[in-house]
């Protein structure tokens, strides 16, 4: 792993863990999908919030059972290890899913695009600075369209996951990575 994609690792991992607390546990997840409920406006026992729940939860269960991992917590070491000997072993593979999996929470009318508010609601439920949230939405959006297609997140999540190249448009995918 290059320094570049460590920086941008640590910065998606300050990204996920909510309460901050230096730790990925399943709590940083679903608030994700309780979040992204409350934005959208589903009630408390909505089966769709508990849906939005569960898929942010089984991201969580699939990369500890991805990275052989018993405990379900993670610091910042394990996750950078399981960037480096997991993700960046099978970069397509991830690439992948995180694509689907961020389209399957942010995607709310499931037209199969991310429109420039469903984009400002990710950034809302990850508690991401709004002030730099329509400029990553621009640069995320590469054919100047007013939305995320499928193939511009992968392209998206490609540039971050693999890039070395500081500009790349897909950088900007989680916000400024550079200055948090």
């Amino acid at each position: 792993m290059t320094e570049l994609q460590k920086r941008k690792i640590q910065h998606f991992f300050n990204v996920l863990d909510n309460n901050g607390n230096g730790i990925l546990e399943k709590d940083d997840f679903e608030l994700v999908g309780e979040t992204m409920s409350d934005i959208i406006g589903y009630s408390q026992n909505a089966r769709e919030r508990l849906m939005l729940k569960l898929k942010a939860h089984g991201l969580f269960v699939q990369i500890l059972r991805d990275i052989n991992k018993e405990e379900a917590e993670l610091s910042i070491k394990e996750w950078l290890r399981f960037f480096d000997e997991v993700v960046l072993a099978r970069p397509n593979d991830y690439v992948n899913q995180s694509s689907t999996y961020l389209f399957s929470l942010f995607d709310q009318d499931g037209d199969g695009y991310i429109d420039e508010q469903e984009y400002l609601d990710m950034f809302k439920a990850y508690g991401l600075y709004m002030s730099v949230a329509k400029k990553a939405f621009d640069k995320l959006d590469i054919n100047g369209d007013g939305r995320i297609s499928g193939g511009e997140l992968v392209k998206a999540f490609e540039d971050f996951f693999m890039s070395d190249d500081e500009s790349a448009p897909g950088n900007w995918i989680f916000g400024d990575w550079k200055n948090g």
